[in-house]
């Protein structure tokens, strides 16, 4: 009699538990499913390209896990009808596509004009398109500190930047759902906001739906490695966006040093690398993802590779 009625206490005590965890189960997948899938993305700079051989670069993306493109917006030299036979094909393979431009002098406010420009051509191109041929977002690449005015009046460069950064989300925002992004020095976190203490990585993000960290290093661990270039502004973005920061890394024959691309070192050690990198942030709700620069380069060492 006693272990029978012991029998039923524990099958009680199952049936109790067994809803909970359960609940827990359920809760835990609809937490997961909330969060935004990783980024893998890659810049195409020579838009030309999208017009002579649209299923190839869609194909190599396909093969590599690609589903971001940033690609180069050239008005006068592209079609937009070459644009929107690209955007479906990629759409119909997963990929969304943002449109790509920018320049060192984009940074001063008198150039404002050429954001504006650029705004407005991707709205009225997404207006006359499908909606699977539609640009996702603006990606922008501006690099001021390229700019001899960089080292004279850094804290001057550094506020019209602040205010084209802002006139950009604001147009972009205006009556859209587009996405703005843009691609930034890992070392942004080292600048601060003038008279303030606040790092300029964080004023982006706040701002920003992502960034693209250019943490050109051909190797994850150790010091002066991509994970430690990278931990401070991932860390930052963990309490303010999830998702919005991308990682990119260099496979570009750059001749800036042995340790900034993996042109040399292959893709076989690139996505070797770039997994160690994903492990050790996988974790942190403010990663986005890696993106890969660029699709030529990337490429060209792939097809080197195949004929060893």
């Amino acid at each position: 009699m006693t272990k029978t009625w012991l029998g039923r206490k524990s099958l009680r005590k199952k049936r109790l538990w067994l809803p909970l965890l359960l609940t827990l189960l359920l809760l835990f997948l609809f937490v997961v499913a909330q969060r935004p899938s990783l980024t893998k993305a890659t810049w195409i700079w020579d838009a030309q390209l999208i017009a002579s051989q649209p299923e190839e670069i869609v194909a190599f993306a396909k093969q590599n896990q690609i589903n971001l493109i940033y690609l180069q917006i050239k008005p006068v030299e592209i079609s937009p009808r070459d644009y929107r036979t690209f955007n479906r094909i990629a759409s119909r393979a997963g990929i969304k596509v943002e449109a790509l431009s920018g320049d060192p002098n984009w940074v001063f406010t008198r150039n404002r004009d050429s954001i504006g420009d650029l705004i407005a051509w991707v709205k009225a191109f997404n207006n006359r398109a499908a909606e699977d041929e539609r640009f996702q977002g603006i990606h922008v690449d501006i690099e001021p500190y390229l700019l001899p005015e960089w080292k004279k009046e850094r804290d001057v460069v550094v506020l019209q930047w602040m205010k084209n950064m802002e006139y950009l989300v604001a147009e972009t925002k205006k009556d859209t759902s587009l996405l703005v992004s843009a691609d930034l020095p890992f070392w942004v976190d080292s600048v601060h906001v003038p008279g303030t203490q606040e790092p300029l990585s964080s004023w982006m993000l706040q701002r920003l739906d992502s960034i693209t960290l250019m943490a050109y290093r051909n190797f994850a661990d150790g010091p002066n490695g991509i994970l430690s270039i990278v931990e401070k502004i991932v860390d930052d973005a963990n309490d303010q966006k999830q998702r919005s920061v991308i990682v990119g890394v260099n496979i570009l024959d750059s001749g800036e040093g042995a340790h900034v691309s993996f042109h040399e070192r292959g893709t076989e050690e690139m996505m070797s690398e770039l997994a160690i990198l994903h492990r050790a942030l996988a974790d942190n709700p403010g990663y986005g993802g890696s993106a890969i620069h660029d699709y030529e380069s990337w490429k060209q060492v792939s097809q080197r590779e195949e004929k060893l």
